[in-house]
């Protein structure tokens, strides 16, 4: 199983969900890409920090830009945000049934994971605690389709 997690940037959000994903389902195959990635930028202090509470190393990852082709090797797409969906599948349209909206998929809400990149502290924490969580509901959910 291919699971692919898509935010803005790939730095942030994404990341983290595929690290942790992995952690939850590891025999999945998972990876993370960005509509708007940079390669020159660097994944935050505080999104290493976090990951390596969850014991978690991240030694190395560069922001990438999502291609048609990490669609078509997919076999399941999340994204965090509702206009990323609607972008991903009016632009895609033959990928739609594989295309979700994270929170969606794992608890029936469309609402967007919020993008915890500028924040710090507690108030970090707080938004990946909520990306932790949908990231567990989803991996439970899709262990339940296999």
């Amino acid at each position: 199983m291919k699971i692919l997690f898509i935010c803005h940037a790939n730095m942030c959000r994404s990341v983290m969900a595929q690290y942790l994903l992995k952690k939850y389902l590891p025999q999945a195959e998972t990876f993370s890409r960005g509509l708007y990635a940079e390669t020159e930028q660097t994944v935050p202090e505080n999104v290493v920090r976090f990951l390596a509470e969850q014991g978690i190393s991240l030694t190395e990852h560069q922001p990438s830009q999502l291609t048609p082709q990490d669609l078509e090797n997919a076999d399941w797409v999340f994204c965090m945000e509702p206009w990323q969906v609607e972008k991903l599948t009016d632009r895609y349209a033959q990928y739609t049934d594989k295309i979700w909206l994270l929170n969606e998929f794992a608890f029936g809400k469309e609402t967007a994971v919020e993008d915890p990149v500028n924040l710090s502290g507690r108030a970090f924490t707080k938004v990946a605690k909520k990306l932790q969580d949908a990231v567990i509901a989803c991996a439970e959910r899709l262990n339940e389709t296999k």
